[in-house]
């Protein structure tokens, strides 16, 4: 059955990373909700923090669409889901408005928007620059002329003579008006780390963050306009929604644990969606409470930093002590950076060290620089509880830490095909039925993370089971 769409949509992208794209798009969300508008939000790309602050933004929960990561159709079909009943839909770009993976800007964020059939809004830094701004911008016209560029954002705007000049030049040179002027602002609300805003689970003030950054969005830009302009995307349809893993009770029964908390945070919705969709129970659990393991059939941690938790994740050793005891009880678990990190033996930070759980017998060590960033593939080539042997996995990787240690080849699962990984050839350690390693998955990209994670916690509940009514006849 066809599906479609017309709900008002923008795209909002600027022309480099660091721009302010973030802080103006949380800022136009939180604006329009106090309006009473009820807002989908997405980001583009492999994202969690962004992703954050427009969901707490727009009071619902902020969904990723890569078009690396996924299939046209599978985007499509998420878009049109979450996009269903909402009066407008903002989708936050990343990076510069035609990077991508390649020189012809392939899955870039001006590409995302004329799949969405999204006009997009350019958000230009006018730092230190006047008719420049307008070459900038006609040459974003120029450069593809089948996007729909609609309305342009002037950030960092020195003063009132300053936006006057800016605006005139690029209003000549381009067909595309000038919407908003946001001045300079102070930076002392809206802190930064690596290679954006500070993530929403340790910002001081997260809520006082969008208020000010709604001040922002309604002091300095034409919302009414901005409005108008998604309300001119087109309709958007689609022959079949073509979303994996929709819903059953086939691991009813199932409870996995999920480690979340302000250590460890970066879940993608679609993941935690993947697995209570077939029936399991996701039992949430923090690492930092001095409690043992509860009760479940498999463990997931995803990623966050651990390094700004280290004290606190080192001595509770009442959870690592139960964790690592499941471990050794055949418990699978499954650990994606920040996740494998604790289940390494320590963590080292300058000259401090701090034990984690010791579930893989090497060391990580916190770098000043990136260690991986961007997309990764992998080949599974060594044994694994979640994974075949032959299949390929695509996820993205973003990590200061790297290992310290030796350890055999055989406990290192996947052969690096592009990224860093590891140590640029492997990456997966390995051991009984725990699974660590530097990628991040999409469950809508790899719907087969999911089918593993849910098989493996499905046996060991019944090999749990089985013990247990042999221990009865004894």
């Amino acid at each position: 059955m066809a599906s479609s769409i017309r709900t008002p949509r923008i795209v909002l992208a600027a022309l480099r990373g660091g721009a302010g794209k973030t802080l103006l798009s949380v800022g136009i969300v939180a604006a329009l909700r106090k309006r009473g508008c009820r807002i989908g939000v997405f980001k583009k790309g492999p994202d969690y923090i962004d992703a954050g602050w427009l969901g707490l933004a727009a009071d619902a929960v902020c969904h990723n669409l890569d078009p690396y990561l996924f299939s046209r159709e599978t985007l499509l079909s998420s878009f049109l889901e979450k996009s269903q009943g909402m009066e407008i839909a903002i989708i936050e770009g990343n990076r510069g408005l035609f990077d991508g993976v390649d020189a012809q800007g392939s899955f870039s964020t001006a590409e995302l928007s004329k799949t969405l059939k999204a006009p997009a809004i350019l958000i230009i830094d006018t730092t230190k620059m006047t008719r420049t701004a307008a070459a900038l911008a006609l040459g974003c016209c120029a450069l593809d002329p089948s996007l729909e560029l609609k309305g342009i954002i002037l950030n960092r705007v020195g003063g009132s003579r300053h936006e006057r000049v800016v605006t005139e030049a690029i209003e000549h040179a381009v067909s595309v008006p000038v919407i908003g002027c946001v001045r300079k602002l102070s930076l002392d609300n809206f802190p930064q780390r690596h290679l954006g805003l500070l993530p929403l689970h340790e910002h001081p003030g997260a809520l006082d963050f969008i208020r000010d950054a709604a001040a922002v969005a309604e002091q300095s830009i034409n919302l009414d306009r901005l409005v108008d302009i998604a309300g001119q995307a087109g309709e958007l349809a689609l022959e079949q929604l073509s979303l994996p893993n929709r819903r059953s009770d086939h691991y009813s029964g199932i409870r996995i644990g999920v480690i979340r908390d302000s250590a460890f945070q970066f879940y993608y919705p679609e993941n935690l969606e993947a697995l209570s969709n077939q029936g399991a129970e996701l039992v949430f659990i923090s690492a930092l409470k001095p409690e043992a393991l509860p009760d479940v059939h498999a463990v997931y941690i995803g990623g966050g930093f651990p390094e700004t938790h280290a004290e606190q994740l080192a001595e509770n050793t009442i959870f690592k002590r139960s964790l690592y005891e499941a471990v050794e009880r055949g418990l699978p678990v499954y650990a994606e950076c920040g996740g494998l990190m604790y289940l390494c033996r320590t963590l080292r930070i300058d000259e401090r060290v701090y034990p984690m759980t010791g579930v893989f017998q090497v060391d990580t060590v916190l770098e000043r620089k990136p260690q991986g960033l961007g997309y990764i593939q992998v080949e599974v080539t060594g044994a694994n509880p979640f994974f075949r042997k032959g299949d390929r996995l695509t996820g993205h990787e973003f990590h200061y830490s790297s290992l310290r240690g030796r350890l055999p080849d055989w406990m290192y699962s996947f052969a690096v095909l592009r990224g860093q990984g590891m140590d640029g050839r492997r990456d997966g350690l390995c051991r009984l039925n725990a699974l660590g390693t530097y990628m991040h998955l999409h469950a809508l990209g790899e719907p087969r993370w999911a089918q593993g994670l849910l098989r493996k916690a499905a046996e060991f509940k019944i090999s749990c089971e089985d013990s247990r009514r042999l221990a009865m006849t004894l």
